[in-house]
């Protein structure tokens, strides 16, 4: 079951609001406006998503790992380029961060930036849609793209996921990454009803 075009449309507009608020709170942690957009929203399968990323040369990535549970049921996971993520928390933090690894302390720090930006995604969901959710806390993680999208079982790469594109630029640093959220048959076929009911309230 996929999302139709409009439902797409849709839905970049409520994301929009939701990553307005985070570049607020980013802002406010890297002490210098932070700007992010959604250029994409689509139905794409996790095969997609690591072409994608294996396309833009990129082999491991770091990702924040976060469950929302409410009337539909969600694990969203976002991802960056090891490099590319390491660069997000220099410029978030400060400090001359080694960009072989991320140790404690920045796993730490990419850790606070996902939360940040995932709950205030959700939020933005839950206000415009009029929705609840509960959120776990955050886990990072980092590894292969395909590692990170499935784990250890390969056979379930062609399951369709809901793909953010967010584009990052933080002073001279501009950074892609995608935000995907894990929707089984149910959830899907609620979140097609919510978005729906979000549509005719605005044709009112």
């Amino acid at each position: 079951m996929n999302l139709t075009d409009i439902e797409l449309d849709a839905l970049t507009e409520v994301f929009n609001v939701g990553v307005g608020q985070a570049a607020d709170a980013l802002s406010q942690l890297a002490g210098s406006p932070v700007r992010l957009n959604v250029p994409r929203v689509a139905m794409i399968s996790k095969q997609g998503i690591s072409d994608e990323l294996t396309a833009q040369g990129t082999e491991r990535i770091c990702a924040v790992r976060q469950e929302f549970l409410g009337v539909l049921n969600t694990e969203a996971v976002l991802m960056f380029p090891v490099q590319q993520s390491l660069q997000l928390v220099q410029m978030m933090v400060g400090g001359d961060i080694p960009l072989e690894q991320l140790g404690e302390m920045e796993q730490e720090a990419m850790a606070e930036i996902g939360n940040i930006l995932l709950n205030s995604v959700v939020s933005g969901i839950a206000d415009v849609l009029r929705l609840k959710f509960e959120g776990s806390m955050p886990q990072v993680e980092m590894g292969p793209v395909r590692e990170v999208l499935c784990g250890h079982d390969q056979s379930d790469m062609q399951e369709q996921v809901l793909s953010l594109q967010i584009d990052f630029a933080v002073e001279a640093l501009e950074i892609r990454g995608y935000l995907i959220f894990l929707l089984d048959v149910e959830s899907v076929a609620s979140l097609k009803t919510t978005v729906r009911a979000f549509l005719e309230t605005l044709s009112l």
